[in-house]
């Protein structure tokens, strides 16, 4: 082979392994791009908080390499920088939890595909994420005891075993008194009236009273049925008793029995904070774009 041709054959190889976006002073190649999606099924296994979806595009893959860019200047300004040593004493303790020799791990990558420095890198980049998202996340994210009580009349709709405790305003009017008996109307007049504390001149005789302790076997029937899918803060559907149109809204809704709720609780609590740390987190990086140089080219 000619010094020629061995030049042109490299420049052609150069020329395949193209540029598809630049982060500041950092390159990224579209080779490392099919690397990952050469690996992906392996760094799913090794750390699926970062590689969370069954499949990627590559412009998503992308993503998660700009944001890991990101992630690693920013907590690195914190104080926070994931050196060798301490993603060598990582990977050990991971190798004793599972009781494996460094041997056994090294044919556990092979097999999976990955090489050991790649292995490094992703336990690298899961330990800066952790630390991103303890340190710059959580702190924006707030669960409530009345999301999580939501969250868990939601999951348990059809349980008949569960039985509740109310504190309500009943809203109700003679149907007699109204020219349109329709009741969708009456809960969003309802509503609106929340808003703007103004009502229609044919809800001029509405009444309210408040109702507190009620327990679900006292109720009748259809109202038990209708405040049983109804959440904590929230107006029911109307319905009508006696000739009066009522809708209640609920200032507070406990669990009777409440074993399997404090059983639940800090798992449900977990996942709506896990569900709302992707939007906290994609609303963060939204605004943190603008503060790096970003040249997409994919």
């Amino acid at each position: 082979m000619t010094l020629a041709h061995a030049q042109d054959k490299k420049s052609s190889e150069k020329l395949l392994d193209k540029i598809v976006a630049v982060v500041n002073t950092r390159v990224i190649s579209l080779s490392e791009i099919q690397r990952i999606e050469a690996t992906l099924a392996a760094r799913q296994e090794v750390s699926p908080m970062i590689y969370s979806e069954k499949k990627y595009s590559q412009q998503e893959l992308l993503n998660i390499i700009i944001r890991s860019f990101i992630i690693r200047d920013k907590i690195n300004a914190q104080g926070y920088v994931i050196n060798d040593d301490a993603v060598e004493s990582r990977i050990k303790m991971t190798e004793e939890r599972l009781g494996l020799r460094r041997a056994d791990l090294l044919a556990f990558l092979k097999g999976k595909g990955l090489t050991y420095e790649e292995y490094f890198e992703v336990i690298r980049e899961t330990m800066e994420y952790n630390v991103f998202a303890q340190r710059i996340i959580a702190p924006l994210i707030s669960v409530t005891e009345q999301e999580i009580k939501n969250e868990y009349y939601r999951r348990n709709s059809t349980n008949n075993a569960l039985s509740f405790k109310y504190n309500l305003v009943d809203f109700y009017i003679a149907q007699d008194k109204l020219v349109d008996k329709n009741e969708n109307r009456f809960l969003a007049v309802l509503k609106d009236y929340q808003l703007t504390g103004k009502l229609p001149e044919e809800y001029r005789d509405l009444e309210t009273s408040q109702l507190d302790n009620l327990n679900e076997d006292g109720l009748a029937k259809e109202l038990a049925s209708t405040l049983k899918t109804t959440s904590e803060g929230s107006f029911s559907k109307s319905i009508v008793l006696n000739n009066y149109l009522h809708v209640f809204y609920v200032q507070k809704k406990d669990l009777v029995e409440s074993q399997d709720f404090l059983k639940k609780k800090d798992e449900i609590q977990n996942d709506i904070f896990m569900s709302k740390g992707k939007s906290v987190s994609n609303n963060w990086f939204d605004r943190e774009y603008s503060n790096y140089y970003i040249k997409n080219l994919l």
